[in-house]
C-alpha cells in the first residue's frame, strides 16, 4: 500500500492555557486526552501553543501531567504565554523540548515553526533558512507540506509582521503548501486565501465563538478534510474525506470534474448502524461500510450542474446517536477553478489580540 492511500489522522487540541486543576479549560483538556485515547486514536496530537498561561514550573508540570495520559505520539509548539517572562524559552526547552522540528509520515512533511523567536511574532534567520530548507527538500522529495504554528496570519486585530515574516510570505506563496494550522486566535475559522488554507483552533482557554474543543485533520493523498468536535458533542464524528469542501479549495484538482466518489470517515463508541449521503435537496442514499470507519458511495454527479452544491452525510449508531456534517462541493465538467480569498466563519471582533 502506497503512502498515497494510507491516511493521517491528527488532533489538534485549542490553546490550553493551563494554570491549575479543576477550571473548565483543564477539564476539557482531560477530555481531549480521553477522546484522543479512547475514540480518535489519531497518528499524532499537535498541541498548538500557549499550552500554558504564565510559564511558571507549577504550569508546565500540569502540562507535562497532561500529556503522560496520551496513548500516542504528540509534539507541541512555543506560543507567546508558553514564553511569557522567558524570551528564550527556557522552561519551554527543560519541560518540552525544542520548538520546532520536522516530522516525515505517509508522504507528508510536517514542520513546526516558532513563530515566537522575535515578540509580538517573527522567525530569526537560522530558522528561516531551515524553513525553507525543509520545504524545498520536501518537495523535491515528492512529499506535501504541511505547516503547524501557532500564530494565525488572519487574525482580526494584529498585526502578522515582524522579523522574517517577509521570508515566510515568499516561502509559503512561492511553493505549494498542503496547509497551515495554527492556534493563538480564541475563535475558530478557516482561511483560504486563494493559495492556502489556514485553519485556527479555537480556544481551550477562554474560547470565543462556541464550546471549547479541538480540531481533527484528515490527510490522504491530495485528499484533506477538517472537523471541529467541542465538548457539548455527542455521538459519532463524521468528517467528509472527499470530495473537498470547497472553502478548502486552492486548485483545480481539488474540485468534481467526472464520476467522483464520496467518502467518509465515522468515529464513533458504539458500532455504526447506517449512514446516509444526500446532495442539495435529492433523496438521501446509503453509504457502504469499506472498514471499521471508513464509507462510501459514488457521487451522482450526472444530475449535478456546474456549481457549488451541498453534500451531507448522516451517521446513526446502534445506541441510536447520531450525527450529521454538511458541506459544499464544487462541480465543474471542465476541471477549471479559481479559489476566491474568503474567511470561514467571519468574525468581527474580538477580546484577545
Amino acid at each position: 500500500m502506497s503512502a498515497e492511500t494510507i491516511p493521517v489522522v491528527i488532533m489538534i487540541p485549542g490553546d490550553l492555557h493551563l494554570t491549575k486543576t479543576g477550571l473548565l479549560n483543564y477539564q476539557t483538556a482531560i477530555w481531549a486526552v480521553e477522546e484522543a485515547n479512547a475514540f480518535i486514536k489519531p497518528d499524532f496530537v499537535q498541541f498548538i501553543g500557549d499550552n500554558v498561561q504564565d510559564a511558571t514550573e507549577d504550569q508546565f508540570r500540569l502540562f507535562d501531567e497532561l500529556t503522560l495520559g496520551l496513548n500516542c505520539p504528540w509534539h507541541a509548539l512555543v506560543g507567546d504565554h508558553d514564553v511569557k517572562g522567558d524570551a528564550e524559552a527556557k522552561g519551554f526547552r527543560r519541560w518540552i523540548g525544542e520548538p520546532q522540528g520536522s516530522l516525515q509520515l505517509q508522504g507528508f512533511r510536517f514542520l513546526r515553526l516558532n513563530t515566537q523567536e522575535a515578540r509580538p511574532v517573527g522567525l530569526l534567520g537560522p530558522q528561516v533558512d531551515w524553513f525553507r530548507s525543509e520545504v524545498d527538500d520536501a518537495l523535491a522529495g515528492g512529499e506535501r507540506v504541511v505547516i503547524f504554528q501557532h500564530n494565525y496570519p488572519y487574525q482580526i486585530w494584529e498585526n502578522y509582521a515582524g522579523p522574517g515574516i517577509d521570508e515566510w510570505r515568499s516561502i509559503v506563496q512561492t511553493r505549494r503548501i498542503h496547509g497551515i494550522f495554527c492556534g493563538h486566535t480564541h475563535y475558530w475559522q478557516v482561511a483560504n486565501d486563494g493559495r492556502n488554507v489556514h485553519v485556527a483552533t479555537r480556544s481551550i482557554g477562554d474560547p470565543e465563538g462556541g464550546p471549547p474543543g479541538y480540531t481533527l485533520v484528515y490527510l490522504c493523498g491530495v485528499d484533506l478534510a477538517v472537523a471541529y468536535r467541542t465538548m457539548e458533542d455527542r455521538g459519532p464524528l463524521v468528517l467528509i474525506t472527499s470530495p473537498r469542501d470547497a472553502m478548502l479549495c486552492t486548485s483545480p484538482d481539488h474540485v468534481v470534474c467526472d464520476a467522483g466518489v464520496i467518502r467518509a470517515r465515522i468515529w464513533s463508541r458504539e458500532p455504526i448502524a447506517e449512514v446516509w449521503a444526500r446532495v442539495d435537496e435529492a433523496q438521501p442514499f446509503p453509504l457502504k461500510i469499506l472498514s471499521t470507519v471508513d464509507w462510501s458511495a459514488p457521487l451522482p454527479i450526472p444530475n449535478l450542474s456546474k456549481g457549488i452544491h451541498r453534500l451531507s452525510v448522516r451517521a446513526v449508531d446502534r445506541a441510536r446517536g447520531e450525527s450529521e456534517r454538511s458541506i459544499e462541493i464544487v462541480v465543474d465538467p471542465t476541471g477549471r477553478f479559481t479559489a476566491v480569498p474568503r474567511v470561514q466563519p467571519a468574525v468581527a471582533a474580538t477580546n484577545f489580540c
